[in-house]
C-alpha cells in the first residue's frame, strides 16, 4: 500500500530527478537548495519562486478573513522568500482557481487584493492564469534579481561561527491564532491579533540593506516556524545552529498569549510561520552594522550538525523542528496549541 503523501517531505526527493552534476552550470540554485530558484542570466541573477497560499487559510478558518485579504496574503507570501533571500522583487504572476459558482466579484475582489499589496511594494503584475475547478487554489510566482551572488543569502550559505539573525518579532501569527478564540483575553488584544493575522508587513527594507552590503551569507524567510525553517537553512548548509531563547525577540502581545497558555513566550515562534520574518547568517564582523538595521541576534552557526536551545538557565536542550506540516490535518490553533505544549527534550538525552 503507497503511502500517504506529505508535500513536505517531497523536496529532496524532487532534487533527485534533477541532481546538481547533471544541470547547467547557469543553474546557481535549484530544487531543495533554496526556497528560489536562482539562475545566472546575462550577467545578472535571476531570482523566481512560487507559493500557493494554503487551501483553507488561517483568516477564513477563524473566520475574520475575506477574499481581498487572501489576494493581498498571496502577493506578500511570494515576496516574503524573495526577502529571505535578498533578491530585489522585480515582478509578480498570480494564478488562481475558484470553485463553480464563483461569481465575476469575488475573482474581481481578490484581484483588487493582489494589486493592493503588489501597489505598496512597487512589484507590478505581469501576468498569470485563471480557471474554475471543484476547489479554491491560490498561488502567485514573484520573480527578482541581484546584481551578484554577494548579495544573496541563500539556504546553503551559513559558515560555522556566523551570527545569527532574524528580521524581526516572531511568533505574533501564532499567538494570535491561539488566542483569538479565548474569552481570557482583552479586545485590544483580539484587534492586534486581526491585524497580525491580515496586514502583511514585509521587512524589504532591512533584506534590501543586507543585501546591498553584501553582509548576508545564508538566509529563508520564516514561513513553518523559526526551528523548521532554521533545520532546513542548516540541512542546506551541512551546519548546525545554537539558539539562546531569551534572545529571541516578541511582541508584548506575545507574552501575554504565552502568559494565559502557561507558557515562555519563544514557545511561540516555533510553531508556525506567517509573521513574513526571515533568518540571515553573517560573519561576527558585521555585528554592528546589523544592529544598526534593527536586525536581531539570536544564536551562532556551528560545525557540528545538531540544533541546540540554550535555556534560561544555560542548560542544552533539542531544537524544535516540527513547525506546521499540512499532513497533521489539524485547525491551525489545534496545531500551535499543541507545538507550544510539547515538551522539549535535553541535550544530554541524545
Amino acid at each position: 500500500m503507497s503511502k500517504l503523501l506529505d508535500p513536505d517531505e517531497m523536496p529532496p526527493w524532487i532534487a533527485g530527478l534533477w541532481p546538481n552534476g547533471r544541470r547547467p552550470r547557469e543553474i546557481v540554485a535549484g530544487v531543495n537548495d533554496d526556497d528560489c530558484a536562482v539562475v545566472k542570466w546575462d550577467g545578472r541573477y535571476l531570482v523566481a519562486t512560487t507559493d500557493f497560499l494554503n487551501a483553507n487559510p488561517i483568516a477564513l478558518e477563524l473566520g475574520i478573513g475575506s477574499i481581498w485579504d487572501l489576494g493581498r496574503l498571496v502577493v506578500a507570501s511570494n515576496l516574503s522568500d524573495l526577502c529571505g533571500s535578498g533578491a530585489l522583487p522585480v515582478a509578480l504572476l498570480v494564478g488562481v482557481t475558484l470553485p463553480q459558482g464563483a461569481t465575476r466579484s469575488e475573482f474581481k475582489e481578490f484581484m483588487r487584493g493582489v494589486k493592493f499589496e503588489a501597489d505598496r511594494h512597487r512589484v507590478p503584475v505581469i501576468g498569470g492564469d485563471s480557471k474554475l475547478g471543484k476547489s479554491r487554489a491560490l498561488l502567485a510566482v514573484a520573480i527578482g534579481s541581484a546584481q551578484s551572488r554577494r548579495q544573496l543569502f541563500l539556504k546553503n550559505g551559513a559558515r560555522p561561527d556566523d551570527v545569527i539573525w532574524v528580521s524581526g518579532n516572531l511568533g505574533s501569527v501564532a499567538a494570535a491564532v491561539w488566542g483569538y478564540g479565548r474569552t481570557d483575553l482583552t479586545r485590544h488584544w483580539k484587534a492586534w491579533a486581526r491585524k497580525a493575522l491580515l496586514t502583511p508587513k514585509l521587512p524589504l527594507k532591512a533584506s534590501r540593506r543586507i543585501s546591498a552590503s553584501r553582509l548576508g551569507h545564508g538566509g529563508t524567510d520564516i514561513s513553518d516556524g523559526f526551528g523548521a525553517d532554521l533545520y532546513e537553512l542548516c540541512k542546506a548548509s551541512s551546519v548546525g545552529a545554537v539558539v539562546d531563547v531569551e534572545m529571541i525577540p516578541a511582541s508584548q502581545e506575545v507574552k501575554q498569549a504565552a502568559k494565559a497558555a502557561g507558557v515562555r513566550p519563544w514557545r511561540f515562534a516555533f510553531a508556525s510561520g506567517g509573521d513574513f520574518q526571515f533568518i540571515v547568517t553573517t560573519g561576527k564582523s558585521a555585528r554592528a552594522q546589523m544592529n544598526r538595521l534593527g536586525l536581531h541576534e539570536v544564536g551562532e552557526i556551528t560545525k557540528q550538525r545538531h540544533l541546540d536551545l540554550r535555556l534560561p538557565d544555560g542548560a542544552m536542550a533539542n531544537l524544535p523542528t516540527k513547525g506546521h506540516r499540512d499532513r497533521r490535518r489539524l485547525t491551525f490553533a489545534e496545531e500551535i496549541d499543541t507545538l507550544i505544549k510539547t515538551p522539549t527534550t535535553s541535550r544530554l538525552g541524545n
